[in-house]
């Protein structure tokens, strides 16, 4: 069997076949329906930090900020196997355009330093410790 036909012709004319056209179908949906979550500590206790100068772990509080992010998944969709890591919760803090969501999880991750659970630290972060970059 060779690849799938994905050009149809219909009263002479082509079209998208019709698996093409759905999937064009879902991934427009899923422009549409985004979210932007936050994933904070669920327990006190020490949470790997990607931003923590040459240090390995952070020490969280519960409901403490370990990362920011997007999907057009979901959080099953997003974290197939769970969550990166144990002990943390996934919360959606906004639904919308992807481009939406997209820039308020730039404002999110840039806002991080001035958090006040940032702030008490003897040095502040950069950006949430489960975020890599600033995206």
């Amino acid at each position: 069997m060779g690849p799938r036909e994905f050009i149809v012709w219909k009263d002479g004319r082509p079209e998208l076949a019709p698996w093409r056209k759905a999937k064009l179908e879902r991934e427009l949906e899923e422009i549409d329906n985004a979210e932007q979550y936050v994933l904070l500590a669920d327990v006190d206790g020490w949470y790997e930090c990607f931003n923590c100068y040459g240090k390995p772990q952070i020490f969280l509080f519960e409901d403490e900020v370990w990362k920011y992010g997007v999907t057009t998944k979901g959080e099953k969709g997003r974290y197939r196997d769970g969550l990166p890591f144990e002990n943390l919760v996934y919360l959606t803090e906004y639904e919308g355009a992807v481009n939406e969501c997209l820039k308020r999880e730039k404002i999110q991750i840039y806002n991080y330093p001035l958090l006040p659970e940032n702030l008490k630290r003897d040095k502040p972060l950069k950006r949430p410790p489960g975020n890599k970059q600033d995206n």
